[in-house]
């Protein structure tokens, strides 16, 4: 059904629910006004009673008539008219249940009794019961306008909630692609224009799952590449300059033998022996970068985590970051990863670290990995700092290609990074930074 019959249709049922409201409204102060009406007229039946007994009564019965007259006053029921009975003297035995001004216009009756007796009977218009009367109409209008608009609201608004109750997963869906969650998907909706949204929208989710997909296929395959070139590289300087060096170190061994003699000569081939093995640690530290997962042993296809971050943590704070209080966790301590998995995490730590080298100072830098306790299949990182931290995060992750790089490499293998300070509110609120990453897809 397409939105502008559907608003109509329910618009047409509010309507008529509304109206039925207002007309049984209507009926309810028409029966009250009448009954009302019906009361007043049985009073002014009682009063022209009372005022006859009144006139054929005797002496005996006078306290009683004028008693039956004092309640018909005293009760207000009678309507447009009030009246009060004097004496032949004009002394007032039941005053009017309002007071009667003077010139105030209106009938007199003569009460005459066979004993001698004369009573007046002042009868005058009571504009009060009008007016009570007016004002109770309007209060009745206003009251049923009222009902009657607020249930046109309530129902108006309850149409257009139902209408466009399906917009709220619509919006739903267009908040999980924002957070890049393409697995959303939209039902079929009953409402013609918005089932077409849906279905534009679960098009356009299809696509970009896919594109996201591709995204880090391509990623993931760079990233290999990049390893691929590092271990090629490493394999060229391990079969050139380090069978160079060993050579050269060999021929200075043979020339500390041949000048043994010869203090000065000596002394200068030692000083090259010192530089070729500075030169060969060097290469070897390289080599290590390059490929820091070569010779590490492990079950099968697994390696052991825990080793390589040793590694890498001293390389760090014997080399740019000394003096650093490092402290490094994992769980369980002897967790083992698939190779490509733990060569991710390693390069991961490494530009975490280069982070912090560039911009934290920081004096201490706690390095976390553990599986999911709920989840087997999720590994936990994140690695924290008590540096100056970063005041814009994302604005660092737009200009500097440490995070960009790092958040591209986590984003290509199925996780999110996480950026934020370690203390907030801190003069030195410290760096955080830390991604779930779900291991068989990094795996």
């Amino acid at each position: 059904m397409d939105l502008t019959r559907l608003l109509m249709r329910r618009a047409a049922w509010i309507f008529l629910a509304s109206l039925s409201v207002a007309v049984v409204l209507a009926s309810w102060r028409a029966s009250t006004d009448i009954r009302q009406e019906n009361h007043g007229a049985r009073e002014v039946a009682r009063l022209l009673e009372a005022l006859s007994g009144l006139q054929r009564g005797n002496a005996g019965s006078l306290p009683q008539d004028l008693a039956v007259l004092q309640a018909i006053s005293q009760s207000e029921a009678l309507r447009h008219l009030t009246f009060q009975i004097e004496d032949g003297q004009g002394q007032v035995l039941v005053p009017a249940a309002h007071p009667i001004r003077t010139g105030e216009g209106g009938a007199r009756l003569v009460l005459r009794r066979d004993d001698g007796q004369t009573f007046n009977a002042v009868l005058v218009p009571d504009p009060l019961s009008e007016q009570r009367e007016a004002v109770a109409d309007i209060l009745g209008m206003t009251g049923m306008f009222l009902v009657y608009g607020l249930a046109m609201l309530l129902g108006s608004y309850w149409v257009v909630r139902r209408a466009f109750g399906p917009l709220r997963a619509i919006l739903g869906a267009i908040a999980a692609f924002r957070r890049q969650d393409f697995s959303a998907r939209l039902p079929r909706l009953p409402v013609r224009e918005l089932d077409h949204v849906a279905g534009a929208l679960n098009h356009l989710a299809e696509a970009l799952g896919a594109a996201e997909a591709r995204q880090k296929q391509l990623s993931v395959r760079l990233m290999t590449l990049q390893e691929d070139e590092r271990a090629q590289l490493a394999l060229s300087l391990q079969e050139h300059l380090g069978q160079a060096l060993t050579a050269l170190r060999a021929n200075v061994a043979y020339l500390l033998r041949r000048t043994a003699a010869d203090v000065s000569l000596q002394a200068a081939v030692r000083d090259m022996e010192a530089q070729a093995l500075t030169l060969h640690q060097s290469l070897r530290g390289l080599l290590h970068q390059l490929q820091p997962v070569a010779g590490v042993q492990g079950a099968g296809d697994r390696l052991p985590i825990r080793g390589l971050l040793e590694e890498l943590v001293k390389s760090w704070q014997d080399a740019r970051l000394p003096g650093r209080d490092f402290r490094l966790s994992i769980h369980p301590g002897d967790l083992e990863l698939p190779r490509e998995t733990s060569l991710f995490v390693y390069r991961m730590t490494q530009e975490a670290l280069a982070n912090i080298a560039r911009h934290a100072d920081a004096r201490t830098i706690r390095i976390e990995l553990q599986v999911d306790a709920g989840d087997p299949a999720a590994l936990n990182w994140s690695v924290c700092d008590d540096g100056v931290g970063i005041l814009a995060p994302e604005a660092a992750i737009r200009h500097g290609n440490g995070l960009a790089g790092l958040r591209e490499r986590i984003w290509a293998l199925g996780g999110q990074l996480e950026v934020s300070p370690l203390a907030p509110g801190q003069a030195r609120p410290g760096l955080r930074l830390a991604a779930r990453l779900p291991l068989g897809r990094a795996g």
